[in-house]
């Protein structure tokens, strides 16, 4: 839309606001990662110059981003007749074997309300207050968010990767003496941990600003500009007005929120992906003037927007892999689309392609230099990818060069028109349907039990022991995945998901084969509805992830629930519509939406709440015992406040039990400031000889073990540092989490009285 018209500019203010708001958190993660990554590299990743280069970068795409934004959206959803009534007045500029898509100018969305705008950014607010109360202290090391937790504290007082080993603080290397603990793996004098680089760089800002507590607000204040742009992008596709809703029942869910309180990397993966696709759907919906004079002078209008938007929204997209590498995944239907907008000669295609480029050329630098040991661990499924990519890249370029020869046009509009052709748009939605049909049947017909990890195999086995299952550790628990998706998010969403993309499928290809695109909602929706697609099949299909809940409903989160909530708020207005041209009035139409919202909010909130009747002396009460008011981990950060003060300075620490190392290993390098170790093989001559040399470099030795009889023969007193008994999150194998569990940590501390060989007593 240009700038705004006479008489017009209070009803458009609404829809540009809405528009930035919901697009600024991914242009300020932009901000951020793409200055961190090179000082990251240089060893140079330190407040102040990214501060410097943040400030005026973040300002910069923003201004960018929101300078000139639609005040509304297609009304993709419009029946028929309405439709029709509208194309009456609108002249058809298609030719045949032209590339352009007809009409030009699109059917607007009634104004955006205010009270749409006041909802998403209520939810969006309410759902970060409500994460933050309940957000999780996992800093000991349980699984991957005290991993990135600990790197971010790391970058934030060192500023650089590989982390230190200090090897000269044990005076040298030593027989059996380690610096290997889950999710970290030596390579020559560093350790380099596990994962992606994109989430620690914005842990380390929190770190900055306060410590450790403000770090741990960080993931909930991400989560809920997550939220906000996931209302952004369903108010771009199926109308502002239906933005609360979608916002409200992605907030209620249960995996959006357990990502949300802890430290884990898909919330920012999230607003990445999110803020990407509404800026390529802005970019596809501003209007665009004859002729650059007219833009310049206008107010309000920008030069070339549509082409900056979409370079905005390919870089947004790109850095997702920045954040985790199964972002790669996630956007690869992003380079058919690229083949679309360039065989339709848009404006938008070289710029979003150069975005994209530039976005995961930052990712593949991460992970190359950075994270090689994560990358060499995940390669067999890596391999496969990469192949698929080259593969689909290649069939786009060559797709590409094919239609741009008139030969080429002129057979493909003949078999565009071709009676063969008719057929497709109903196959696509009944190809769509028979996926979640076969996911549903998917139990009944195969077991998945591929496992082949020694460890993964002896968790699982363990999990199905204490909850009484058939003993079978190499069960992957796959074929139930369309099972978690309803556990989480209700059968009426699963079923309004797949009706929505399948109509959406029936469209979107009858649109590409006529070229006609009456409103230009096909377009906006176009990629999206291949990444959701995509996502779910992919992901469903091998969820790649213990299958233990709710660790595995993170790999729901990125857009495998998005893209089905997205599918069934759009269903949603299609029957909302669809009542009203039958019962004629108002009241039918909001019967049908409310009843719509309703299914899909209510399963997905009696999941997270978990109602039940709760008997007091006072009598019976309703009362919630689902995770949506349990914390876990409450206590870590005053045990490790109080671990770090006994090892005291000048110290070097030798752990002596292998589960001690995997959980304090890396917190005592890094939070305690203090060169830590592992013996892998625990005798009085190993560990003599690693005293002594700490000894001989001038420092304290400090032996750790889980238990007091561990130090009992290396002299000194064993005292107890850490004694906390805690909660983490559940391990149930065959239905949601309704419960946490207990989990208690403990930590011996002597000073060793080690005799060397030839010496005195230490």
């Amino acid at each position: 839309m240009a700038g705004p018209r006479p008489g017009r500019s209070s009803g458009q203010r609404p829809g540009r606001l809405f528009g930035a708001i919901t697009v600024v958190p991914a242009m300020l993660a932009a901000g951020w990662l793409l200055p961190g990554l090179p000082l990251v590299l240089a060893g140079r990743f330190a407040a102040l110059p990214m501060v410097f280069m943040f400030l005026p970068l973040a300002a910069g795409l923003c201004y960018l981003a929101v300078r000139q934004l639609p005040a509304n959206w297609p009304a993709f959803h419009s029946p028929p007749q309405a439709a029709h009534r509208r194309a009456r007045h609108q002249p058809v500029t298609q030719q045949p074997g032209t590339q352009r898509l007809a009409p030009r100018q699109p059917v607007p969305e009634r104004p955006v309300p205010w009270w749409a705008l006041a909802g998403t950014v209520t939810v969006a607010v309410v759902f970060a207050v409500w994460q933050i109360a309940e957000r999780t202290e996992q800093i000991i090391y349980l699984r991957d968010p005290s991993t990135y937790l600990q790197v971010g504290y790391w970058l934030a007082h060192h500023g650089a990767l590989p982390i230190s080993n200090s090897l000269a603080a044990f005076n040298g290397s030593h027989a059996d003496l380690s610096f290997a603990s889950v999710n970290y793996y030596p390579r020559g004098s560093g350790i380099v941990p596990q994962f992606m680089t994109g989430m620690p760089m914005v842990l380390a800002a929190s770190v900055w600003l306060g410590g450790l507590p403000a770090a741990l607000v960080t993931t909930p204040l991400i989560g809920a500009c997550a939220v906000l742009s996931f209302g952004g992008l369903a108010g771009r596709l199926a109308g502002p007005r239906w933005a609360p809703a979608a916002a409200a029942v992605l907030a209620v869910s249960l995996p959006e929120q357990y990502t949300s309180r802890s430290t884990f990397s898909e919330p920012l993966a999230q607003v990445l992906l999110f803020g990407g696709l509404c800026l390529l759907a802005d970019s596809l919906m501003v209007k665009r003037t004859m002729s650059t004079a007219d833009e310049a002078s206008g107010p309000g209008r920008a030069p070339g927007q549509d082409r900056v938007l979409a370079a905005l929204a390919g870089l947004a997209l790109g850095l997702t892999i920045l954040v985790r590498i199964d972002g790669l995944s996630d956007i690869l239907p992003a380079v058919p689309f690229l083949g679309l907008l360039l065989a339709a000669r848009r404006r938008q295609a070289i710029p979003f392609g150069v975005g994209l480029v530039i976005g995961v050329g930052y990712g593949l630098a991460d992970g190359y230099l950075l994270s090689r040991p994560y990358l060499d661990l995940e390669a067999p499924s890596l391999r496969p990818l990469a192949l698929g990519t080259a593969a689909l890249v290649v069939l786009t370029v060559v797709g590409v060069a094919l239609t741009s020869r008139p030969a080429a046009k002129e057979k493909l509009a003949s078999w565009r028109t071709a009676k063969a052709a008719r057929w497709l748009p109903a196959a696509a939605a009944t190809l769509t349907v028979l996926i979640f049909v076969g996911f549903a049947v998917r139990p009944l017909v195969q077991t998945v039990a591929g496992e082949t990890d020694p460890t993964s195999i002896a968790y699982v086995a363990e999990l199905q022991k204490l909850a009484g299952l058939p003993i079978d550790g190499r069960q992957q628990y796959y074929q139930d995945s369309l099972y978690w998706v309803i556990w989480y998010i209700g059968i009426p969403a699963v079923l309004l998901g797949a009706f929505g993309l399948a109509i959406l499928a029936r469209r979107g290809l009858r649109a590409l084969l006529t070229w006609q695109d009456s409103a230009r909602a096909l377009r906006v929706w176009a990629l999206p509805w291949m990444i959701a697609l995509w996502v779910v099949v992919t992901v469903l299909y091998r969820p790649a992830v213990s299958p233990d809940q709710p660790w595995a409903s993170r790999r729901l989160v990125p857009f495998v629930l998005p893209g089905l909530i997205l599918g069934a708020i759009w269903a949603s207005v299609w029957l909302k519509e669809r009542a009203g041209q039958l019962g004629r009035t108002r009241v039918t139409s909001a019967v049908v939406a409310s009843c719509c919202v309703a299914s899909l909010l209510i399963p997905a909130a009696l999941t997270n709440l978990d109602l039940g009747v709760t008997k007091t002396a006072t009598g019976r009460h309703l009362s919630a015992h689902g995770m949506a008011f349990r914390r876990i981990g409450t206590g870590e950060l005053t045990a490790v406040t109080k671990l770090c003060a006994a090892i005291g300075p000048d110290a070097s620490v030798v752990i002596l039990d292998s589960l001690t190392a995997d959980r304090f290993a890396q917190l005592v390098r890094g939070m305690c400031d203090t060169p830590a170790a592992v013996l892998t093989k625990v005798t009085p001559a190993t560990v003599s000889a690693v005293v002594t040399g700490i000894q001989g470099v001038g420092r304290h030795p400090i032996l750790l073990a889980e238990n007091s009889s561990e130090l009992a023969s290396y002299g000194g007193t064993p005292r107890e540092v850490v004694n906390l008994l805690t909660t983490q999150e559940a391990h149930n194998l065959t239905s949601p989490p309704t419960r946490t569990w207990f989990i208690h940590y403990t930590v011996w501390l002597s000073i060793p009285a080690i005799t060397p060989p030839g010496g005195s007593a230490a």
